[in-house]
């Protein structure tokens, strides 16, 4: 499975506003669960809105308003991922 590179680079980005002790685990579920859907979508590359979307879905709920904060400094809005922090 193929990254873009605004896929690599958001999911970096994300991941540096996590507390250390959390990173590792959420990379490994959100790389699992971003491939996932992309397959789902029948795609063979992994789109920015797609990792953004695993990241979340993927990080601790305790931890989440970390990545709200990280999403609106990049200028994205955290509303369009709403489902994925209500999962």
């Amino acid at each position: 499975m193929n990254w873009s590179d605004d896929a690599t680079e958001m999911m970096a980005e994300l991941l540096r506003h996590l507390p250390a002790s959390v990173r590792e685990t959420v990379e490994e579920a959100a790389e699992s669960r971003a491939e996932a859907l992309t397959s789902a979508d029948g795609e063979d590359e992994i789109a920015m809105e797609t990792a953004v979307r695993a990241v979340v879905e993927s990080t601790p709920a305790g931890q989440r308003a970390r990545l709200r904060e990280a999403l609106t400094y990049h200028g994205i809005d955290p509303e369009d991922y709403e489902d994925s922090f209500d999962s």
